[in-house]
């Protein structure tokens, strides 16, 4: 009797330390100097984009979701204005789709989007996993700048401001000023 009570004790305490074991621990967040983490993901065209291919070029994220959709516009918008014609540089509005409703068809989704193109190219991240790699916020777009390198130069969580923005060029054209080594 004594031994099955050992038995299930010691049982019940492996289970639990294998459980500790199993949650997924919150990834330290992003800062700059960091090197971004990679992805892949999907635009309305079902056309894949993945940032290590990137490198080489300087990246502009808007991470957002739909109920920022108008904020993320406007960063983007922004960012088109003065560097639409420069291939060395290039930015992505990254739509966190999970609050979408599940009995919306993607292929709705992305025929909408179609019609209704944003600013910049726009793909989608529908389990939201690299919002998470992130760490956005709901409320308000998060924006990372990254380096021809693949390292994180410039990041915010900010609405829309004049001032912001001219930080982010500022960052940008000296970016652009210096000839990748790589």
């Amino acid at each position: 009797m004594k031994l099955s009570i050992v038995v299930i004790i010691s049982i019940t305490f492996f289970g639990m330390l294998m459980s500790f074991a199993d949650q997924k621990t919150e990834p330290a967040p992003l800062k700059v100097g960091d090197t971004a983490p990679d992805w892949t993901l999907q635009d309305p065209e079902e056309k894949e984009h993945n940032l290590k291919k990137l490198r080489g070029k300087v990246v502009f994220l808007i991470l957002g979701n739909r109920k920022i959709r108008k904020e993320d516009d406007k960063w983007a918008e922004a960012f088109q204005k003065d560097y639409r014609e420069n291939v060395q540089v290039t930015a992505f509005i990254i739509a966190d789709m999970r609050s979408v409703p599940g009995f919306i068809p993607k292929r709705f989704i992305r025929g909408q989007l179609k019609r209704n193109p944003p600013p910049v190219k726009f793909l989608m991240d529908w389990k939201g996993e690299v919002h998470k790699q992130y760490q956005t916020e709901k409320e308000k777009p998060t924006l990372y700048l990254i380096s021809q390198k693949g390292t994180i130069v410039f990041h915010r969580k900010a609405n829309f401001k004049k001032e912001t923005y001219t930080e982010l060029k500022k960052e940008i054209d000296k970016l652009l000023a210096v000839p990748d080594e790589e």
